[in-house]
């Protein structure tokens, strides 16, 4: 038996005596015939995705979520794994553990400098939310990086990621058309409304903005375009026949729920994404993504006239535009109230609009609850799982594989910046969305057994998608110019 099937990580058990010789190990959280990982973060997902934001279990408030208590679950059998060493990977480091580590812990030591300060009691309901949901949160993302065994599994769980949210986008297309609103029909046994759903809004000459299932207008449109990457990933390279039509259907539902959020916030997001996807397609598959993306606003306009010229308006009409001017001059009030607390804040999970005021800002947000430490830990939890999304895209055994990666990758600055838009981890659609990526990045770099000694590929020359790295290619001209 090799070295990589004896420590292939599990979640809860390894076999044991002759059968674990002569058997590989894939990672399960349960025994057979019981709900493994891969279930449990599907069933997370549809509970994410299909059930209404404002159903939560009742005396918890918004963490009060299904989806939530599912995270919770996960950990603790995650938990149970890493107090027994010889069920974890030693061979091959998973750098994603150390991501979510040094995302937990600020939070923990926040929670205890809020404490220090002395809390209200509306601040201190606030900050255990926040712990329970951020431990909730690290259980989906290392359930994935650790949980997932196989490449098929990790395909399997974005492509149900790719289906929910399609289902997501269809039912604010019926809401958009006013033909029905879904989300009032859903009604769960045991769950109760923690507040009313966002009803449709307007914006522009009467046209409606549409949340769907989540929990606000900006929040659904900056799902949508987390995962349309994904979503086209798995577009481009399906097989043929009827499996092809359904992926594609589900890029192009998905794609339709962007503009309908009429939001900014969506509309950046939906750029940088496909502009860093861009980067690393072959100029035929640039040209035909240009030609797919024009014929697609040409049929949008047509049949929504003025939805786009209203999207246009926002960017146009900064000076006189309510909430762009609102954010501007909350920036004093943010920086007199860090001045306060600038190395360690004034708690984790204390900033809520009861207490002090609504900041449409994650990075104000952060700031004020956990100073620059805070920041920082926030900036490194975005940035190292975008570099190794980007080592697998540069080292993938495939072409496949490293498009995958960059389409994972690209969602951490996709973050970054609508962080900056809106108070992005107070909705939970959207962190559980960020937390999956993060997951599934760690679980690509264990199956593909990436590190930073691993040689970069050049482009194959039936690779369609993917061009070869910008460091490969100079190489490549430099050793020909060599020997010439």
């Amino acid at each position: 038996m090799s070295i990589q099937e004896r420590w292939e990580p599990s979640l809860l058990q390894l076999p044991r005596g002759a059968r674990a010789a002569r058997e590989p190990w894939a990672p399960v959280i349960l025994r057979s015939r019981r709900p493994g990982t891969l279930v449990l973060l599907i069933v997370f997902l549809g509970l994410q995705f299909l059930i209404p934001a404002r159903l939560v279990i009742g005396g918890l408030g918004a963490v009060g979520r299904p989806s939530v208590a599912i995270g919770i679950l996960l950990v603790f059998l995650w938990g149970l794994s890493a107090i027994r060493p010889h069920e974890l990977p030693l061979v091959h480091s998973q750098p994603i553990r150390w991501v979510i580590g040094g995302y937990v812990a600020p939070q923990l030591f926040g929670y205890a400098v809020g404490l220090d300060r002395g809390l209200s009691s509306v601040e201190g309901s606030s900050a255990l939310r926040w712990v329970i949901f951020t431990v909730a949160m690290a259980g989906i993302a290392l359930a994935t990086a650790d949980g997932v065994s196989t490449r098929q599994q990790l395909d399997r769980l974005l492509l149900a990621m790719t289906g929910f949210a399609a289902v997501m986008s269809f039912v604010g297309v019926l809401q958009f058309a006013e033909i029905v609103d879904l989300t009032d029909y859903i009604q769960i046994p045991g769950l109760h409304e923690n507040t009313d759903l966002i009803d449709p809004g307007e914006r522009g000459p009467g046209f409606a903005r549409i949340a769907s299932t989540a929990n606000h207008y900006i929040e659904f449109g900056v799902v949508m375009a987390l995962i349309l990457p994904i979503a086209m990933h798995y577009a481009l390279f399906s097989p043929p026949g009827l499996q092809r039509y359904f992926r594609w259907a589900a890029m192009g539902l998905i794609a339709v729920g962007i503009p309908l959020s009429i939001s900014r916030s969506a509309v950046l997001a939906i750029v940088v994404g496909m502009g860093l996807m861009a980067v690393i397609w072959r100029w035929r598959q640039r040209y035909n993504a240009l030609v797919l993306a024009m014929l697609a606003t040409a049929v949008f306009h047509v049949i929504q006239p003025g939805v786009l010229g209203t999207i246009k308006s926002l960017f146009l009409n900064l000076d006189n535009d309510p909430s762009v001017q609102d954010r501007i001059e909350r920036s004093g009030y943010v920086f007199n109230l860090w001045a306060q607390r600038p190395w360690v804040g004034r708690g984790a999970g204390t900033m809520i609009p009861e207490e002090y005021i609504l900041l449409d800002n994650q990075w104000y947000v952060t700031l004020l609850a956990g100073g620059i430490i805070g920041v920082g830990g926030l900036a490194l939890f975005f940035l190292v799982p975008y570099l190794m999304g980007r080592s697998i895209r540069l080292r993938g055994d495939d072409q496949e594989t490293r498009h995958l990666a960059q389409a994972l990758a690209v969602a951490m600055p996709i973050a970054v910046l609508v962080s900056g838009t809106f108070d992005s981890f107070s909705f939970v659609t959207f962190v559980g969305v960020i937390f999956i990526i993060i997951g599934a990045i760690g679980a690509l770099w264990r199956l593909d057994r990436t590190s930073p000694t691993k040689p970069m590929r050049a482009a194959a020359p039936d690779d369609r998608f993917v061009t070869s790295p910008l460091a490969v290619s100079w190489r490549d001209r430099h050793n020909v110019a060599r020997r010439s």
